[in-house]
């Protein structure tokens, strides 16, 4: 059985609830927790958390987020199907994708205030981004499966891949060979109504990742689109050398794209110019590069000002210079990286969490390890998000934990409940992470006023006066061990007699003997 912090300890060393989480309660009550982090301060972007982990560059940190102690606000199963997406977080609402439709789900009671039906597909993270003032959302819909009921098409226009709009809502598009494809949809937030929608080239799961007013998509066959917010229109598409079933990163004027192919098993980040002034049909690729071989193990991206951030299977968390796709630096962790999750950074540090429970703390200019809390139990599907001074993560046995970000100390923990816990969503006063188990869906926690934090280090961390009063117990015990039955002994039998052992007389002799040759030697 994997060790892990039992609840018992968990009231070994109780800090009762900080400053700063009694601040981030009363910013919340009085209306003044809004503030939104960098990673999601775009323009022309939504407040909160309105795509996969908060921003266009996947930063996965909110600068005022919520902070522990933690309690459950609700919880939300799936209404059809087995499980929901990542969700995220937009003008009140947490929004995700089921297989047969789309929710809107009032933040403050878990209600379902609306759903649009879904033909299908893989389930992916939509996005929300702005046009002319009003929220839009963008998801992922198709191939539908013939077992599923066609949804009922809205007054809309949809547009084709060459960016001219034709009438009618098509559930997905068909590929040269029959087969069926998959449709990006938008829809108006306000009101529900679809915007537009157009066939994609290839089965997308990657999900959708807005920027400004571009949203980027990428499919299983390669292609990478980009499409104008606003009407659909195709800017320009891009083919990179294997499947995208991550969502596409994007910082400045380029945009980050994870490339696995099977065959021989690879993983490549491509780097493409996302610059509208180009020429149609030039080449965007400013650079590629593999990382890894042999293997198409690896996270999604986070991209920054300068850098990006990739997992791999051989164990390296890497740093890539924006620029030319060079290697800035690669530091070594315990267990190779879950395609389902991805790094995160806020500041100077970066975070990252490996296969077998391994969450680190690297520095981002050089790639030093600052501290690992070795968690012990399985993430595979969810990624640490940096809400404030906390860091944030879903474990496989169904817990959301909370590590300090300064010292790597574990400071809360939920009970453990059936079925993993899954990609964080951030509010000013609220987490949303997705739920596994019998009644998959989503769970919303939030802070709780009177509940307590713990301070506890990683199980594999040295506590030098723990540490060293343990070796000097150990030590007095072999001592006294060593010492005490020889005094009883001595005690009980008397000291030694050696005078049977030797002549007196020789004894003397031999003094004797030695006086005379020593003054025979004399000077």
């Amino acid at each position: 059985m994997r060790p892990r912090h039992p609840e018992g300890h968990l009231s070994a060393k109780t800090i009762h609830l900080s400053t700063r989480t009694a601040l981030a309660v009363a910013l919340t009550v009085l209306g003044l927790g809004s503030t939104v982090g960098l990673a999601n301060a775009q323009e022309g972007q939504p407040s909160s958390w309105p795509q996969y982990q908060g921003g266009p560059g996947h930063a996965g940190s909110l600068e005022d987020g919520p902070q522990p102690p933690f309690r459950e606000r609700w919880r939300r199963p799936a209404p059809a199907g087995e499980s929901l997406s990542p969700a995220i977080l937009v003008d009140g609402l947490a929004v995700t994708v089921g297989s047969e439709a789309v929710y809107g789900v009032d933040l403050g009671t878990g209600t379902v205030l609306w759903e649009l039906p879904r033909a299908g597909g893989p389930l992916s993270t939509p996005a929300a981004g702005s046009v002319g003032g009003s929220t839009v959302v963008l998801y992922l819909e198709g191939p539908q499966d013939e077992a599923e009921p066609s949804p009922s098409a809205s007054a809309t226009t949809s547009v084709s891949t060459s960016g001219s709009p034709s009438p009618g809502g098509e559930a997905g598009g068909l590929g040269e060979g029959g087969e069926a494809l998959s449709s990006l949809v938008a829809v108006s937030l306000e009101n529900r109504t679809e915007l537009w929608r157009i066939p994609l080239e290839g089965v997308a799961r990657s999900g959708v990742t807005i920027d400004g007013t571009i949203a980027y998509v990428g499919d299983q066959d390669g292609h990478v689109v980009a499409v104008a917010l606003s009407d659909g229109s195709v800017i320009w598409s891009a083919e990179v050398p294997g499947r995208v079933d991550v969502p596409v990163a994007v910082s400045g004027d380029t945009a980050y794209v994870v490339a696995r192919d099977a065959d021989p098993p690879s993983v490549a980040i491509v780097a493409l110019d996302t610059s509208t002034q180009l020429d149609e049909g030039t080449d965007r690729e400013r650079w590629k590069v593999f990382p890894q071989a042999t293997s198409t193990v690896g996270s999604a991206l986070a991209a920054g000002e300068g850098f990006v951030l990739v997992g791999s299977a051989d164990r390296l968390l890497r740093s890539i210079a924006a620029e030319d796709g060079t290697e800035r630096w690669a530091s070594l962790v315990l267990s190779f990286f879950s395609p389902a999750t991805a790094p995160a950074f806020a500041g100077d540090a970066v975070y990252g969490v490996d296969l077998s429970g391994g969450l680190y703390r690297f520095d981002a200019a050089e790639g030093h390890r600052e501290w690992s809390h070795q968690l012990n139990e399985v993430v595979f599907r969810s990624a640490p998000v940096v809400s404030g001074p906390t860091v944030l993560l879903g474990l496989s046995d169904g817990r959301l934990v909370a590590i300090d970000a300064a010292s790597g100390h574990l400071v809360w923990g939920s009970e453990a409940t059936p079925g993993l816990v899954g990609t964080i969503a951030l509010g000013p006063d609220i987490v949303v992470a997705v739920k596994g188990g019998k009644d998959a869906g989503l769970i919303a926690f939030e802070p709780d006023p009177q509940g307590t934090l713990v301070d506890l280090p990683s199980p594999t961390e040295l506590d030098a006066r723990t540490t060293l009063s343990r070796y000097a117990v150990a030590a007095a015990v072999v001592v006294v061990g060593a010492l005490v039955p020889g005094m009883l002994l001595r005690r009980r039998f008397g000291p030694a007699d050696l005078s049977g052992d030797i002549d007196g007389e020789d004894l003397g002799e031999t003094e004797d003997e030695d006086s005379a040759e020593t003054d025979e030697e004399g000077p």
